[in-house]
């Protein structure tokens, strides 16, 4: 009816268009529009096929030319042969004969083709055939004329389905394109997928884009709405439930008739009774209810999308930008002061060469006084006094070689300690255990003074007088207070010193081994000494050889190297000073609006920015004495003097380093924090702090616990073993077994208690203790993810948000000016 209207509005415009209201020239325009685009498709249509007509033709031209060159080919063949034959003709007779036969054979074979072009005609008919005997078409003829019906449901039929199959219990999904005509069913697109796919159709349906379920004896055109995608989904289908609930079951049970009284019968009268109190109880009992039986599952169940956003406010790109540049240059910075490589080559290189397995009598294998002399004169002294060593070869050695000796005051009654009675007291002599100012021996060294006498400041020995005690006055003057096994020892006590840039070198090292030697028969070493060069002795005989290596740079700026040390440390200043007033700005701001107190300033973050700038000042003031310090190279010809210590200044130095390693970790933790506007940062930010606060909470209990081990440990443990050494040690190891440094291999048979030790302390630690916080932190983390947001989609940022996130007002406003409609109807309003 629609279309005999349009035909009739047609004629009618064509009769009298002036005739015709607004409503019917639209109409009428929009037919002459859909007119005009069919025709469009129908004039694309024939150029295609004109085009495939030309290509076809093409092909055609070329095989008949191909022929045309063979036949041209056969006759040349054929006239040379007649030529040849003729050439052996005795007369002139047999050319003219030659040449008619080939008049004749010529006109046979003109007569031949016309009669078969002739039948060809009769057969396919009289089509226009060109000079080649190919028949020629134009373009009407090539034309393919469809009703105006036939048009319009090929606009809207469709040929091709998209079925993506989805695997059961995975997120993993395969698609498959399926050809369809108009009589396609979609049971039989169901089999062929399953047959694809190697499954069952019956446990498997055919659903469209909205969950729906299509019936089996559809036709798959007749299941999708005019504009809608042809997408199938192929799901598993959901299983039945076979088990039946006890208040099931009791509602299905025959309640009249003969049925009830054989049911009573045979299950009795008490089985009937509780299971219908059993079905009255599960009937009365909500899901709330059941979910609280549980600990923690009403909350986790009820929780809902907070649309957390208020942290986003304080969270801006300039202040991520700082503590970017902030980890930047303390990294840098920490790259200058220790480069990679250079520290762990030089400490390494001179360790084994002083310490190593190079020589008879290694460093680490010395356990009698005996071996203490050997490595003295079998290894000290042939790399330290040798001009072909390894250690000179490599290395510049300044200054003076220094073996310093600790030696307590002579054994007495008055150092007994524990001892009743001053008869039993008189009886005992004993011995200082530990070094100090008070214990010191001060006597009179009368042997070393008669054999020094004479030497001092001769053959390489400096100006140090060893018989005499020397207690440590100033910085420079021995070496530096350090830890030791047993004790803190400092620079006091007799003092041996070797000029080590003294030639010729042989000189020196002949001085060195003559007064070893003479230390070795004067029985210097004995029950009062406690301390020789970087070997402890202990007050039970036991030596305990220490070597520690600290490289360091005494000075820095120098020769134009390192102004970028300097202009890093103005930069980071300058950041550190902009961080804190715009916070101190933020809070004011803050205190204005929301009336809070200056007692909400004292939060974490805030400590830690002031941490940041306390350690960094720290760092600053080693930085400047090391800017004012003296050069290197006058710091070495100093060493020439006089024996000069270093330790206090290399302990300087990698104490300066260390501070500015805690200053990165803090910039690291700020610029994390601030990275909290992403919101898979924030949800694994607010797990883990929720989790640690958890943590925090047992810490006590936790402390409590593991000073009993430590405890237990010490009460049960070998007392031989290092464990077992003082309280610091046995803490040492036990955090040592929590991280799994342990080998069993390296217990010893009376040892048993120890082991049952480790493995309850690995119990405590690695099961219980790792395991609650783990459980506790993916708890919070599903929490932080529900409350947050559980579809990332509502939380992502559009053009507005990164605009006034990160343009400052002036270019925001004008962005906004420019692009007016990314503004929310929210903000407008």
């Amino acid at each position: 009816m629609a279309e005999g209207a349009d035909a009739k509005l047609y004629k009618e415009f064509h009769a009298t268009p002036q005739s015709l209201d607004i409503l019917s020239l639209r109409t009428l325009l929009r037919l002459l529009q859909s007119e005009r685009r069919n025709r469009a498709e129908r004039l694309e249509v024939l150029e295609d096929r004109l085009q495939i007509t030309n290509s076809e033709l093409a092909f055609r031209r070329c095989e008949a030319d191909e022929c045309r060159d063979k036949l041209y080919e056969a006759q040349r063949k054929h006239q040379a042969g007649y030529r040849e034959r003729d050439r052996y003709a005795l007369a002139d007779g047999y050319d003219q004969a030659a040449e008619a036969l080939e008049q004749r054979t010529a006109q046979i074979r003109r007569s031949m083709e016309q009669v078969l072009l002739e039948q060809i005609t009769q057969v396919f008919g009289r089509e226009k055939r060109d000079q080649h005997g190919f028949v020629t078409q134009g373009v009407r003829d090539l034309m393919i004329i469809k009703s105006e019906q036939e048009e319009v449901r090929e606009r809207t039929f469709r040929d091709t389905i998209l079925v993506t199959y989805v695997m059961p219990y995975s997120e993993q999904k395969q698609h498959l394109t399926y050809r369809v005509a108009d009589s396609t069913t979609v049971k039989t697109l169901k089999e062929d997928a399953c047959m694809h796919w190697e499954l069952n159709e019956a446990e498997f349906v055919l659903k469209v884009a909205n969950n729906s379920k299509v019936h089996d004896a559809l036709k798959v055109t007749a299941c999708f709405r005019p504009n809608e995608d042809g997408h199938f989904l192929l799901v598993y289908k959901t299983p039945k439930n076979p088990s039946v609930l006890p208040s099931e079951y009791a509602d299905i049970l025959p309640k009249h008739g003969r049925k009830r009284f054989l049911t009573r019968r045979e299950e009795g009268r008490q089985d009937m009774t509780s299971i219908r109190m059993q079905g009255a109880k599960v009937k009365s009992k909500s899901l709330a209810e059941e979910m609280l039986l549980l600990p923690g599952l009403f909350r986790f169940m009820t929780q809902r999308d907070r649309k957390v956003k208020k942290h986003l406010r304080s969270l801006r790109l300039r202040t991520i930008c700082a503590y970017f540049v902030l980890v930047f240059l303390t990294a840098f910075s920490i790259a200058v002061l220790r480069p990679p490589r250079v520290g762990y080559e030089c400490t390494t290189g001179i360790s084994e060469t002083i310490t190593g397995g190079q020589h008879p009598q290694t460093f680490d294998t010395i356990r009698s006084e005996e071996d203490i002399w050997q490595w003295l004169e079998k290894s000290v002294s042939v790399e330290v006094f040798s001009d072909d060593s390894m250690l000179r070869e490599y290395n510049y050695l300044v200054g003076y070689l220094q073996v310093l000796i600790q030696q307590v005051s002579q054994p007495s009654p008055a150092n007994c300690k524990g001892v009743e009675g001053e008869a039993s007291a008189a009886n005992f002599s004993c011995v200082h255990s530990a070094f100090a100012d008070s214990t010191a021996d001060r006597s009179p060294q009368r042997k070393l003074e008669n054999h020094w006498a004479s030497k001092v400041a001769q053959d390489g020995r400096s100006m140090e007088k060893p018989w005499e005690y020397r207690k440590m006055s100033h910085p420079t003057s021995g070496a530096h207070s350090e830890a030791q096994a047993f004790q803190r020892t400092d620079g006091s006590g007799n003092r041996f010193e070797y000029q080590l840039q003294y030639t010729p070198l042989s000189v020196v090292r002949s001085a060195f081994l003559s007064d070893m030697h003479f230390l070795k028969q004067a029985g210097w070493l004995s029950d009062q000494t406690r301390a020789l060069y970087t070997l402890e002795v202990s007050a039970f005989g036991t030596i305990h050889p220490l070597a520690h290596i600290e490289p360091f740079r005494p000075h820095l700026l120098e020769y134009g190297l390192d102004y970028e040390l300097l202009i890093s440390d103005i930069v980071r200043f300058c950041l550190l000073l902009f961080l804190i007033l715009q916070e101190l700005v933020e809070f004011r701001h803050e205190c204005k609006e929301t009336g809070s107190s200056w007692k909400q300033l004292v939060t974490v973050q805030t400590l830690v920015d002031f941490s940041i700038l306390i350690f960094f000042l720290v760092a600053l003031g080693f930085r400047i004495s090391y800017y004012a310090s003296e050069p290197s190279v006058s710091y070495a010809l100093s060493h020439l003097d006089s024996f000069r210590d270093a330790g206090q200044v290399a302990e300087n130095y990698g104490v300066h380093v260390c501070l500015e390693s805690v200053l990165l970790a803090l910039c690291l933790y700020r610029f994390v924090y601030f990275l909290r506007v992403n919101r898979s940062v924030y949800i694994v930010w607010l797990s883990v702090a929720r989790s640690a606060s958890y943590l925090l909470r047992l810490s006590p209990l936790l402390l409590l616990v593991f000073l009993g081990f430590l405890v237990l440990g010490m009460s049960a443990g070998n007392k031989v073993h290092e464990c077992n050494r003082n309280f610091g040690a046995m803490v040492s190891c036990s955090l040592l077994i929590l991280s799994g440094d342990y080998h069993p291999a390296q217990l010893e048979p009376g040892e048993s208690l120890r082991l049952i030790y480790v493995i309850l302390l690995f119990c405590f630690g690695r099961l219980i203790v790792a395991n609650i916080w783990l459980s506790i932190l993916m708890q919070e983390y599903h929490s932080a993810r529900v409350e947050a947001g559980f579809s990332p989609e509502t939380y992502k940022w559009r053009e507005y948000d990164w605009v006034n996130w990160c343009m400052p007002w002036p270019l925001n406003r004008l962005y906004l000016k420019l692009r007016p409609s990314i503004v929310p109807l929210q903000s407008k309003a």
